[in-house]
């Protein structure tokens, strides 16, 4: 008799997520949303209906692309853009503070902000008005 398959990787064998990986995870899985990090103020509960509606059929959109897909769309589509932390008007919690944040866009081109950790995207803020998270 075959001895069984054995599941899952040896411990060290699949690096462990950070904000600092850049996103650079092994593989171009699809993207995972989590809003575990949004920070108080910035979530969906002081946003419009119509922009929760907007934001979840644009992550729909995008969770049917890989990572290596999305980074070939426009920043005004599906594709996103980086924005330095300095140009951040809220507060950054010291544990989530990088250099660079990645910006996608919700309802008529307003971004959310946050950062990839391997296919999560963490988001931190979700602009409700223009100029309100940082000056475009």
């Amino acid at each position: 008799m075959l001895p069984k398959p054995k599941k899952g990787n040896k411990p060290g064998q699949v690096p462990a997520t950070d904000p600092a990986d850049g996103g650079k995870a092994p593989g171009a899985g699809y993207p995972v949303l989590c809003l575990r990090h949004l920070q108080p103020g910035w979530g969906f509960e002081e946003a419009a209906a119509d922009q929760c509606q907007a934001f979840l059929i644009k992550w729909a959109k995008r969770a049917s692309f890989t990572w290596t897909e999305l980074v070939q769309h426009h920043k005004h589509g599906l594709g996103s853009e980086k924005i330095p932390r300095s140009k951040i008007n809220p507060q950054i919690p010291p544990h989530l503070e990088l250099d660079d944040y990645v910006v996608f866009r919700h309802q008529q081109n307003l971004p959310f902000v946050g950062f990839r950790s391997g296919d999560v995207f963490h988001v931190l803020w979700v602009e409700r008005e223009y100029n309100e998270l940082y000056q475009h």
